[in-house]
């Protein structure tokens, strides 16, 4: 098997999870039509592996250097790992805040609560008045003192354990401080 024929299948394959998942905002970004998206809807894991066999790909790779530089630091100094993803979902974080911090899919999220026994009852209580204002105060602190714009995810877990909040709170709550998209 060829490295290329490897590349264009992880990228078929990717782009299949971008449909099956509803994700049509990633298949644009990766320049894909409607035709392009129905054929690769259409294919078979036969298709996939002659496309694997494949010596030369059909694409126009462009890396934007600056935000791959940005990823890569924001990576090291906010530790985005695995165990910081799994921690999160074993806190019960919602499932905007995995998808934001990790590029995690809805299937991945979903599997891993399940595979955890995350199970949420409906919506968290509303702090009280005396944790809301305990909660502004640390997420107001932890952003000047790190001086970025988004919390790292041990933040997150300290704010939530320190003020007895849930972190579907602090979450909530520190999207409308500042800026949370990754």
């Amino acid at each position: 098997m060829d490295k290329t024929g490897e590349f264009v299948a992880a990228l078929v394959i990717y782009a299949m999870r971008c449909i099956e998942d509803g994700e049509t905002e990633v298949l644009a970004r990766m320049g894909l039509g409607l035709s392009e998206v129905s054929a690769i809807a259409s294919l078979t894991f036969g298709d996939l592996k002659r496309i694997e066999r494949l010596t030369r790909h059909c694409l126009d790779i462009k890396i934007d250097r600056e935000a791959f530089r940005a990823i890569i630091q924001r990576a090291r100094a906010d530790g985005l790992s695995t165990e910081w993803e799994l921690a999160l979902i074993r806190a019960d974080a919602p499932y905007d805040m995995i998808r934001r911090l990790f590029g995690t899919s809805r299937r991945v999220y979903t599997k891993l609560r399940q595979a955890f026994g995350v199970a949420t009852a409906g919506r968290p209580r509303e702090p009280t008045d005396a944790q809301a204002a305990l909660l502004w105060h640390a997420l107001e602190h932890r952003l000047q003192e790190s001086g970025r714009y988004q919390l790292a995810p041990a933040d997150y877990l300290a704010i939530s354990s320190n003020c007895s909040v849930p972190l579907r709170i602090v979450w909530r709550e520190s999207k409308r401080i500042g800026p949370t998209s990754a």
